[in-house]
């Protein structure tokens, strides 16, 4: 939806940024966020995109409200929740609390005992956040990713496993930042399939002469910012 797309002036006025956030700490902390997601979700065996709603839900709520008043753990896990009722790929509640307490304490060893402040602290954090979060979202629950164009483009364009492997990646990183909000999902999956021809040395086909962004319709100026901000992003946050 266009109304989730920002740009890049909208995206240094958010409520963290007025209330007193650098953007560098607003970004860390989104991205604190939506690793909290990952790891979460990599552990509950979500799908790749019930886990890039909860981060897109995160990004969202975070245009609305600012990190100062709502942690990022609490609406990363918030999201995470929401997120598997709109995929339809439910977990239990006290599934999902379990993995907060153990993601939350760095801790895989901890036994959750469901009558601990812990648990049921978290289990608030959970219910209580869900109508704030809905509420913040507009209840526009409805999100489009950029892996079936992705899928699409790689098929069309044509491109071994290793480039299609190395695009995935791309795509699942560019969650965690604020790209996501800033260009369409077929923008950010030819992006990923052109830093993946780079990043593995594999030429994008030409169709019918044309270059490939031609052939995908899409901005390549466009995809080289996408790019760019990765780029810098991995060489500021190497552990990505």
């Amino acid at each position: 939806s266009e109304k989730w797309l920002f740009t890049e002036q909208e995206l240094k006025r958010t409520p963290s940024i007025q209330a007193g956030y650098s953007p560098e700490r607003e970004r860390t902390e989104r991205m604190k966020g939506c690793d909290f997601i990952f790891k979460i979700g990599m552990k509950l065996r979500l799908l790749q995109s019930t886990i890039a709603t909860a981060c897109m839900f995160l990004h969202r709520f975070y245009m609305r409200f600012s990190l100062r008043e709502y942690h990022y753990y609490d609406i990363g896990a918030t999201s995470l929740f929401l997120a598997t009722k709109c995929d339809e790929n439910v977990k239990s509640l006290r599934s999902i609390v379990v993995e907060c307490c153990k993601t939350a304490q760095k801790n895989e060893q901890l036994v959750v005992d469901e009558q601990s402040k812990e648990y049921w602290r978290w289990r608030d954090v959970l219910l209580y956040n869900e109508e704030l979060l809905l509420e913040a979202l507009c209840f526009d629950l409805v999100i489009s990713h950029p892996y079936n164009d992705l899928r699409q483009y790689w098929k069309r364009l044509g491109g071994g496993t290793e480039l299609r492997k190395c695009a995935w990646a791309f795509v699942n990183d560019t969650y965690r930042t604020r790209i996501v909000l800033m260009y369409k999902t077929p923008v950010i999956a030819a992006a990923a399939l052109y830093f993946g021809s780079v990043f593995t040395d594999t030429a994008l086909s030409e169709v019918n002469g044309e270059p490939w962004w031609r052939t995908l319709n899409v901005d390549l100026a466009q995809c080289e910012e996408v790019v760019q901000i990765m780029i810098e992003l991995f060489e500021t946050a190497p552990n990505l």
